[in-house]
């Protein structure tokens, strides 16, 4: 009886990590469009601009898997995967009132060149998306039940995360953008993110405590 119940806690844990990497990757590719709309105003709409927006979020990607693979291995922790997934929400939900004075001044002191949108890239997707970016060897590690299925799970997280990033970039861009605008659009995402963090930090009090 035990070890039954001890098998369906594990499988839940892992609906739970496979739900939350299709949010997490509609938010992460949903809010790099949202990027380029909070640059247009300041930089235009050029290549240089989008040079810039997807470099960043592949630096972003780098950090999260890198740093996210060394610290779980450390500290496997759901716990501390909500902590991180809700720090991330935090940073999105300051963006709409801080944006617009972080980059006027980077054009006041920066101009308009292809360093200074480089830098305002970094300063808005940079800390949200590499915490995000996090969650993938976070929710590998703590999805695998049987180590033999490794392949599987790996493939599994990576899989639900794109589906939710094809989800992301196309619902953003064609529906969202048009019928919201940017900012609402950013808080409803950081409310997004917030709910995937609690739900995740529920899921890690519940496992302690039982």
């Amino acid at each position: 009886m035990r070890g039954a119940l001890m098998k369906r806690k594990e499988l839940l844990i892992q609906l739970l990590l496979y739900l939350n990497a299709f949010l997490l990757g509609f938010v992460l590719m949903g809010f790099e469009m949202l990027g380029s709309r909070y640059l247009y105003p300041y930089y235009g709409g050029s290549i240089e601009t989008w040079a810039a927006l997807i470099s960043t979020v592949l630096v972003a990607l780098m950090i999260g898997y890198f740093l996210g693979g060394i610290v779980v291995d450390k500290f496997p922790s759901i716990s501390l995967l909500g902590i991180l997934i809700s720090l991330s929400s935090v940073y999105l939900a300051i963006i709409p009132k801080s944006a617009d004075p972080i980059l006027n001044w980077m054009i006041d002191i920066f101009g308009d060149q292809a360093s200074s949108v480089l830098v305002a890239s970094l300063a808005l997707l940079l800390v949200p998306l590499s915490l995000l970016g996090a969650y993938t060897p976070f929710a590998i590690r703590l999805a695998l039940i049987e180590q033999v299925k490794s392949g599987r799970t790996s493939g599994m997280i990576y899989g639900i995360s794109t589906m939710g990033n094809i989800l992301g970039t196309l619902i953003t861009t064609f529906y969202l953008i048009p019928s919201i605008g940017t900012r609402s659009i950013t808080y409803l995402m950081a409310l997004l993110v917030g709910c995937s963090g609690i739900s995740l930090l529920l899921c890690g009090h519940k496992s302690n405590s039982g």
